[in-house]
């Protein structure tokens, strides 16, 4: 049986299953699903994993035939590096998803929700008096709705993993104390997105899951805008690091990028 990873623009080159589990045989690989990994923070993660060499990383991404970023990356380090299908507001494409990364991985030991949308400017989600219904509902069901149905989905699989951890990519911009005028759907929605993991964190605590909620910082990427003040991979770096160090101790925290906390 042969699991197909996308890798490269021109085709895709068949990577076996043999072929990844004989690389986890040989050193401690963590089995890591990011989703929303085609651009941002989310490719930045996946670059940095694939990078260590000690991860065989699934990017979930809506369109893999246009993820350019992620097909360079895959040419690199197939063996590391699978790319998913994955839109969180297609419940058969999380599914499918799902049943593709059991029968290659057969569990999870860590999953970064991280798939979002930030409507910026006169978009009539951001702003009073251009509001609409339908667009703030959009954002709301795509960055909390659906980090909560795709941890939902790879339940199973974390429980089969070693220290299990839920990394909800959220921001400052969802913390209660901290709030500012304007963006509101994408601060209602990371505001739910924070509760979501909080309720996970206690839920799934006796399962042996970890989940807190991370706020990767003002980020120079597509979202974040030019005048943002880090580079994705000085976030990607110390997100790393904090979640590296994540224990069942630290269930339904809310981290800054650096490992230190936010208010809700």
């Amino acid at each position: 049986m042969v699991l197909r990873a996308w890798a490269g623009i021109q085709g895709s080159r068949p990577v076996s299953c043999a072929s990844i589990w004989q690389r986890r045989r040989n050193a401690t690989m963590q089995r890591i699903l990011i989703t929303g990994a085609n651009r941002g923070i989310g490719f930045e993660l996946a670059r940095q994993y694939v990078a260590a060499g000690d991860a065989l990383v699934f990017a979930g991404c809506r369109k893999p035939a246009s993820a350019e970023a992620l097909h360079e990356l895959a040419g690199q380090a197939a063996d590391r590096l699978v790319i998913v299908q994955l839109d969180v507001n297609d419940a058969g494409s999380i599914a499918a998803a799902a049943a593709q990364i059991t029968h290659s991985a057969g569990a999870l030991d860590l999953l970064i929700n991280n798939a979002g949308i930030n409507p910026r400017g006169d978009h009539q989600s951001s702003r009073m008096g251009s509001l609409s219904a339908a667009d703030v509902s959009e954002v709301i069901s795509t960055n909390a709705v659906g980090s909560l149905v795709v941890t939902q989905a790879f339940r199973a699989l974390l429980g089969a993993g070693d220290n299990p951890r839920v990394v909800m990519i959220s921001s400052g911009m969802g913390s209660m104390q901290r709030t500012r005028g304007d963006s509101y759907a994408y601060r209602m929605s990371k505001a739910a997105m924070n509760m979501a993991a909080r309720v996970l964190a206690f839920d799934e605590a006796m399962a042996g899951i970890t989940t807190v909620t991370a706020n990767p910082g003002w980020v120079r990427t597509d979202m974040g805008g030019e005048n943002a003040v880090l580079e994705p991979e000085e976030s990607g770096s110390q997100l790393r690091a904090m979640i590296s160090g994540l224990t069942l101790a630290d269930k339904g925290r809310f981290f800054n990028y650096d490992g230190s906390e936010l208010p809700w």
